[in-house]
């Protein structure tokens, strides 16, 4: 025991980088057939065997998953730990600071691959990602203290080994599911300075708790809450006018709906997400009226009357016919017509409308301020 807790500690202790705050893990690629590393000055660390083994000069670490990972395993597992003296390691034609993790894929089926780094390392790749490292540094911070406060969140909770109910090695995936990070060379001056300038800030409540914090595209208008997208009320939320990115980004949109369509993903909603089972096509369906400030559809059928969020008709018809859910839908002639303005989900901070106040002269803390009014920024590191 003595010489394996050893071996954890020389691993863990050869990067050499002075204390940059919390670390993060972040799974970059999953259910992957084999796994190539390569970089300076390599240590690789076993975790089954228990070894560790020193590479000098250039090294290529090869994986293979469909035969190195044991059918016998029942739950994911970590496999092996590959770090450089120098920082940097080499996957999939990118470079990433820290520790690249090798484990067994939830499906079992392959390799996932996870990324140890700071979290302040994270913050700069994933500036040009969620937004555009061209945009006004103020908007940059806003964004850089958003992503880690939703990014803390995940770590401090362990909310994505709790959702699925065992291990999972990693605090968030790199995906628009969670947040969209990049390797080391898509960090950029700015972006490093407005990681740096707001290090260790997030956003939490009057007590000091903290909330998952949520940002998307464009708003079209107004900003919506958690509950009236998703399921759970998140405390902290308001909805706020945002007369802002109308400037910038998608334009308002129109859709045609053939009516099938329409009562086919509204059967679909229904059935998926309220376990209601119910056939609309045999009755006369028609629309109750539709503004975009509602979140819900009103529907009526023979006696029958349902309201659906249009969350969920956008999840099941898609983002290309629904790019918000800041729409309406009207019924002309037997068409029916979707009308909206923005792109994505709508909760939390509107980027375009963030980077139009910054525009305008706006502070990532006044910012801030406007699109989480019931928030507070605070340091924590």
């Amino acid at each position: 025991m003595k010489k394996y807790l050893g071996m954890i500690l020389l691993f863990y202790s050869i990067t050499g980088w002075p204390s940059n705050g919390p670390v993060i893990k972040v799974r970059i690629g999953k259910v992957l057939n084999k796994v190539n590393v390569s970089g300076l000055d390599l240590k690789r660390y076993i975790w089954p065997k228990k070894s560790l083994k020193v590479y000098s000069g250039q090294k290529l670490i090869e994986f293979n998953c469909k035969t190195d990972v044991k059918s016998h395993i029942k739950k994911p597992i970590r496999l092996a730990s590959i770090q450089s003296l120098t920082g940097l390691l080499n996957w999939d034609s990118e470079k990433y600071k820290g520790i690249l993790h090798i484990q067994t894929s939830e499906k079992l089926k392959g390799c996932d691959l996870v990324n140890e780094l700071y979290l302040e390392d994270y913050l700069a790749t994933l500036l040009p990602k969620e937004m555009d490292s061209s945009w006004p540094v103020e908007a940059l911070k806003a964004q850089a203290v958003a992503a880690r406060s939703y990014a803390f969140y995940k770590i401090k909770t362990k909310q994505v080994a709790k959702s699925k109910g065992f291990k999972t090695y990693y605090d968030l995936e790199n995906s628009e599911k969670h947040q969209v990070s990049g390797s080391y060379f898509d960090a950029t001056k700015k972006t490093i300075s407005a990681t740096r300038d707001t290090s260790g800030e997030v956003l939490s409540l009057s007590d000091g708790s903290l909330t998952p914090i949520f940002f998307h595209s464009k708003c079209g208008g107004r900003t919506l809450t958690p509950d009236q997208v998703w399921t759970n009320r998140v405390p902290g939320y308001r909805s706020v006018d945002c007369p802002f990115c109308h400037k910038h980004g998608t334009k308002n949109w129109n859709h045609e709906i053939p009516k099938v369509k329409l009562i086919s993903s509204i059967e679909a909603v229904l059935e998926k997400y309220e376990n209601d089972p119910i056939s609309l096509r045999q009755k006369n369906m028609t629309l109750v009226n539709d503004f975009k400030k509602n979140y819900k559809l009103s529907i009526k059928s023979g006696r029958l009357e349902k309201n659906v969020k249009k969350s969920r008709l956008r999840a099941i018809m898609g983002r290309r016919i629904l790019p918000s859910n800041n729409f309406k839908v009207t019924e002309k002639n037997g068409k029916y017509i979707a009308s909206g303005a923005g792109f994505g989900h709508g909760v939390g901070m509107c980027q375009f409308g963030a980077k139009e106040l910054a525009l305008q002269g706006y502070t990532y803390k006044q910012i801030l301020a406007y699109y989480f009014p019931e928030l507070h920024l605070k340091k924590i590191y």
